[in-house]
C-alpha cells in the first residue's frame, strides 16, 4: 500500500479536517505486517526443505499460515543459510501429516 499524497486545499478549514486523516493513514502505511501479499495454494512436500518464492521483491520479516489443507507445524531456521531471502522463505514441515504431499496459503510480509 502507497501513502496518500497531501494535496492543498483552497479552504484551511477544510485542510484542517483533511490533514490529520491523510496523516493517520499514511501511519498505517507503514505497518509491516500489512506490507505483504497472500500465497494461495501452495504445495508442501514432507521431509524437505520447501523453497517457496514470496514476491515481495524484499528480504522477508515474517509469514503467517492462514490455511491449511492438513495440520501441520512449520519452522523456517533455515533463512541464515538462505542467500535469497529477497527472494523465497523456507518452509520445513516439522510434524508428519500422513501425506507426503499438502497445500496451505500464507501471508508473507
Amino acid at each position: 500500500m502507497k501513502p496518500v499524497a497531501k494535496i492543498a486545499f483552497a479552504s484551511a478549514d477544510v485542510a484542517k479536517q483533511v490533514e490529520p486523516l491523510v496523516d493517520r493513514f499514511n501511519e498505517t502505511t507503514e505497518v509491516p505486517i500489512l506490507q505483504g501479499r497472500l500465497l494461495e495454494d501452495v504445495g508442501i512436500t514432507e521431509n524437505r526443505t520447501n523453497r517457496i518464492r514470496h514476491g515481495l521483491g524484499r528480504k522477508l520479516r515474517g509469514w503467517i499460515v492462514v490455511r491449511q489443507t492438513i495440520e501441520q507445524v512449520f519452522f523456517s531456521d533455515a533463512q541464515v543459510a538462505n542467500g535469497r531471502e529477497d527472494e523465497e522463505l523456507w518452509l520445513i514441515p516439522t510434524t508428519a501429516s500422513g501425506s507426503a504431499k499438502s497445500k496451505i496459503s500464507l501471508w508473507v510480509f
